[in-house]
């Protein structure tokens, strides 16, 4: 019987370093998997679009108060374009961040301008995604920029007067539609 009862209490002192070579083993595996096994959740990034006034610098505010924060310098994109903001009054401009990329449209211009930040930095790439071919064309009228599509496969949509409908996915490619 001396023995059972020392078992116990043998066994009740153990208790806690196996629980702590358990929990410190768990750890382990979980220090060691390779972060393409680890779980995954879905994550749907939506879009945001908002209207804004180039200033006569050429930059736009994109707020004072967070949680939006910063400026835009789209000095590089009016130059581009051939507007002068100092001489050009009032000059509307879409803002859209879809698919971590920014684009930029405005009536003043024959393109949408996709602005892809560089992480970690205060600087971004840029580039035309060409809506008016023809220089003798006016600039487009009455342009919207929208998300569309299913949840899975959604493009940038941009719609405008007197032109179809162009489509601009998740890499940046523009099409007639959204695949």
């Amino acid at each position: 019987m001396r023995a059972t009862g020392m078992a116990a209490v043998t066994g009740r002192r153990c208790a806690p370093f196996v629980m702590l070579l358990v929990i410190t083993t768990g750890l382990l595996a979980c220090a060691t998997t390779n972060p393409s096994d680890s779980a995954s959740l879905t994550l749907e990034q939506h879009s945001l679009r908002i209207p804004y006034t180039i200033e006569a610098d050429g930059g736009v505010s994109l707020a004072e108060n967070p949680p939006l924060v910063g400026r835009l310098d789209l000095s590089p994109i009016l130059k581009a374009e051939g507007v002068q903001p100092k001489t050009t009054p009032r000059i509307g401009v879409q803002i859209m961040l879809n698919y971590g990329r920014l684009y930029v449209a405005s009536e003043a211009f024959r393109s949408v301008w996709e602005i892809t930040p560089h992480p970690g930095t205060t600087t971004a790439s840029y580039r035309a995604v060409v809506l008016v071919r023809n220089a003798g064309v006016a600039p487009v009228k009455d342009l919207r920029l929208s998300r569309y599509g299913s949840a899975h496969a959604s493009c940038l949509r941009v719609d405008r007067t007197g032109g179809a409908p162009v489509f601009i996915t998740s890499k940046g490619e523009a099409l007639d539609a959204c695949p």
